[in-house]
């Protein structure tokens, strides 16, 4: 859940424009939502930080290809809706 507001904040904060998306932004999205959706699980702390750390190398400058980005929003979107432990969702396919 922390990842997952920081991921708003890391949003607001590089002041990303509606329906774009930079790489760090899209990162600490899908980060937050895979840490929110493992969080239950006996490793899921490692398993979060392991996602957290590869943000740390993404631009906040390098734009993201639309439809890529897209897609892996809907699906984390999805994730961080949905209880920890669920099956993955149908907007997830093709992704996890």
């Amino acid at each position: 859940m922390l990842a997952a507001a920081l991921s708003v904040f890391v949003s607001l904060s590089t002041q990303t424009a509606p329906n774009t998306y930079n790489e760090r932004w899209l990162c600490d999205l899908w980060a937050g939502a895979q840490c929110h959706a493992t969080a239950c699980e006996k490793d899921g702390k490692d398993r979060c930080l392991a996602v957290s750390k590869q943000c740390l190398d993404t631009s906040k400058r390098a734009p993201v290809e639309p439809a890529k980005a897209e897609k892996r929003a809907a699906c984390a979107r999805a994730l961080l809706k949905q209880p920890c432990g669920s099956p993955k969702p149908s907007q997830c396919d093709g992704l996890l």
